[in-house]
């Protein structure tokens, strides 16, 4: 994909074909279902992403367009398909203007208003709430269930001090939810700690050299787990006509380690090699060592430290090259020592486990199949990975299909990490249409027992939830 194709141009591939944007609400039953839909899956399937309601301005990534929310809930057997915008303030602004008001995060400083919550990213349900998260930060977003509508801001009863960002965790043992807030000044990152009540208990501070991008985040029964990626925005680079990123993978990733339960523990940090990620899978305690599985990018830029430009591997908003794979890392709390090792040479990103099992030593991890042979990122499988034996199964879409991150929903009265189904939206280019796939875990690659067509295509997303039957409570 060596073509020349400039950052800009590059991110504007994010608005046309299967990225293109839908532009109406949709509420629908009587769906086709080729197939049957298991009568012991019963709640609803939410994902967000990105789908911009005008024309962007100067400096537009795919990771800035309007949130937009899909759903299918499904009631013994009977599903039911709805579509919302995410109301935010910014979004409301460019109505009432008829046009985009706000530059894209790619845009030069100056350019314009800028840094809209678009509330585009994640989506998690904490304290009776379901609530639409933003990469960059600031309040989250409440939406109704099951009907998706956006009800407001939610600031934790204005204990949250800052931005939550996307990719918050959730304890499934103590309901208390754990998240990172970051920023381009002083202080650089922050973890925060909500109860199930819905107040902060704790926001601290972690000493950081300088301002680095951040995205996730994991959690253990013992630790909070943050990054500091060597991996930097470029003001000098001759020509350019937007933000640049440069990764110095000669320098370490350091991974701190926070304590959960003791406030004043120092960070405790370990050097591993030069890298970036956007998505990690999950996190376990494993006697002395602390044990993190993720999706590594070891040339995470298309332009490297020595301006070298690669255009070979997909982009997301001309900058960010995906070169990803199932990695695995093993801090040792004893020593200091870190190994790690590649789980798989297949691109893999959006890792996804069992919500029940996210700190607590996950076996099972579900991944999106990258497809190599394309200028954006797109999926063309899934592969449902065991970490303890390191067997692979794969699932593929087909000719023509993609999709993105699927999540675990748990069989009503099943018991064990993978009994239950993998869910998630998969488009055919050919005609622009989604359905809604349900594949049993435990007979992964037999593919799906059902294919709900859906009325509208889904339009790739970001990340997405299984809510079980008792959260929707309208």
């Amino acid at each position: 994909m060596a073509d020349g194709t400039s950052p800009l141009e590059q991110a504007s591939l994010y608005l046309d074909g299967v990225y293109a944007s839908v532009m109406d609400e949709v509420t629908a039953g009587d769906l086709t279902v080729i197939g049957e839909i298991p009568h012991d899956l019963n709640g609803m399937f939410v994902q967000n992403g990105a789908n911009p309601r005008f024309h962007p301005k100067a400096g537009h990534s795919w990771f800035d367009g309007d949130g937009m929310v899909h759903g299918v809930q499904l009631d013994d057997g009977k599903p039911v398909f709805r579509s919302r915008w995410i109301k935010t303030t910014g979004l409301a602004e460019d109505i009432a203007a008829g046009h985009a008001t706000y530059v894209g995060s790619l845009a030069r400083p100056g350019a314009g208003k800028r840094h809209k919550n678009v509330a585009n990213t994640d989506l998690v349900y904490h304290a009776g709430r379901l609530l639409a998260l933003w990469w960059e930060g600031g309040a989250p977003h409440e939406l109704s269930l099951p009907n998706l509508e956006t009800k407001g801001t939610f600031t934790y009863g204005d204990t949250l001090k800052g931005g939550l960002t996307s990719h918050a965790k959730i304890d499934p043992r103590t309901g208390e939810l754990f998240f990172i807030s970051w920023g381009p000044r002083p202080p650089f990152l922050q973890v925060g700690v909500a109860g199930p009540d819905g107040q902060v208990t704790r926001q601290t501070t972690i000493d950081l050299p300088g301002p680095r991008v951040q995205h996730d985040m994991a959690i253990s029964d013992r630790f909070i787990c943050v990054f500091d990626f060597p991996l930097m925005m470029d003001f000098k680079r001759p020509g350019q006509d937007s933000l640049g990123f440069v990764l110095n993978d000669d320098a370490p990733t350091r991974i701190g380690l926070v304590d959960r339960h003791d406030p004043t523990a120092p960070v405790r940090w370990f050097e591993a090699g030069g890298c970036f990620m956007w998505h990690l899978s999950s996190a376990w305690d494993e006697g002395d060592e602390f044990v993190l599985v993720g999706a590594r990018l070891a040339g995470a830029t298309r332009v490297d430290k020595r301006g070298r430009v690669h255009d070979d591997l997909p982009l997301v908003d001309g900058e960010h090259r995906f070169d990803s794979h199932p990695h695995m890392w093993r801090l040792n709390l004893a020593t200091g020592a870190v190994t790690e090792r590649r789980l798989d040479d297949a691109y893999v990103e959006f890792p996804r486990v069992n919500d029940a099992n996210i700190c607590s030593g996950a076996r099972y991890s579900y991944m999106a199949r990258i497809k190599t042979d394309e200028k954006t990122l797109m999926a063309d499988g899934l592969f449902k990975y065991d970490l303890t034996s390191g067997a692979r199964q794969d699932l593929a879409f087909g000719a023509g299909r993609v999709g993105y991150e699927a999540s675990f929903a748990p069989r009503d009265g099943g018991s064990g990490e993978d009994d239950g189904y993998v869910v998630g939206f998969v488009t055919d280019r050919a005609d622009m249409t989604s359905e809604f796939w349900i594949t049993p875990s435990r007979a992964f690659a037999d593919g799906p027992v059902a294919r709900i067509k859906l009325p509208q295509k889904a339009p790739p997303k970001f990340h997405g939830r299984w809510l079980p039957a008792a959260t929707l409570k309208g």
